[in-house]
């Protein structure tokens, strides 16, 4: 298999227990060194609900969603045990556009998911 960002060959080392085990991950030790995972979870005030971001990695550089696609799992079943009724959204970006876009729409409570953090300004200042 080769990393989705260097696309250079990943080895493992296989013994007893690993040898039938298949790898999911799709990102060499050097890159995820470069890329680290940095969750971030944050709560925005919509209309119609609250939106509940969960971003993996701070990076504004364009690399290949593909090499940390394997990371969702833990999220995924964090949805599926405590925010169920929420509607789940896979995004691989999110930015101010898609921000009003979502808060126009009115869909009520939203579990996002993103792999990678466009916004520069985390803070914003809501008036009521």
């Amino acid at each position: 298999m080769f990393c989705e960002i260097c696309k250079k060959k990943i080895t493992q080392r296989r013994h007893l227990f690993n040898i039938f085990k298949r790898s999911t991950h799709h990102i060499c030790e050097l890159c995820y060194q470069k890329y680290p995972l940095l969750p971030r979870r944050s709560t925005i005030p919509i209309g119609g609900g609250v939106l509940i971001w969960n971003s993996l990695i701070q990076t504004s550089d364009e690399i290949s969603s593909l090499a940390h696609m394997s990371f969702y799992k833990p999220y995924i079943i964090d949805y599926i045990l405590n925010y169920n009724s929420n509607i789940l959204i896979l995004a691989d970006h999110f930015d101010y556009k898609m921000m009003e876009i979502y808060d126009n729409l009115k869909l009520g409570d939203i579990y996002l998911i993103t792999l990678y953090d466009k916004i520069k300004q985390k803070e914003i200042n809501y008036e009521i």
